[in-house]
């Protein structure tokens, strides 16, 4: 799984939070319902609090959870941390101009809107 790809929360066995419909609050197709955008794994350690809500704190739980609901399977606690240094080694330091905060035109009575407001 990569950061292009969108996912269903919850393949193996239900994610336990529903109350966010994920794409399909959007897009209204039943087949984006509990879908979200696979995050790229590079820098995640520094990246929490973790989903697309922010509701995992540590990355440990994340990858049990993950596990659990994307595969079936319960992990050790030794096992997320093995996993989670790996994820560790997938990080570095990113080009400052890729991360500073956009600076993006005022808005005006033309400035056209999302979709989901008109």
């Amino acid at each position: 799984m990569g950061a292009a790809q969108n996912q269903k929360l919850g393949i193996a066995k239900a994610w336990p939070n529903v109350a966010d419909v994920g794409r399909f609050g959007v897009t209204k197709q039943e087949t984006d319902r509990y879908v979200f955008k696979v995050p790229t794994l590079r820098n995640v350690v520094k990246t929490g609090p973790y989903l697309h809500d922010g509701s995992v704190a540590s990355l440990e739980e994340l990858v049990k959870l993950m596990v659990r609901h994307q595969v079936g399977k319960d992990l050790t606690d030794a096992q997320a941390k093995s996993i989670v240094t790996y994820l560790g080694a997938l990080s570095g330091n990113a080009p400052r101009e890729l991360i500073k905060k956009p600076e993006l035109p005022p808005s005006g009575p033309k400035t056209p809107k999302p979709e989901w407001m008109s």
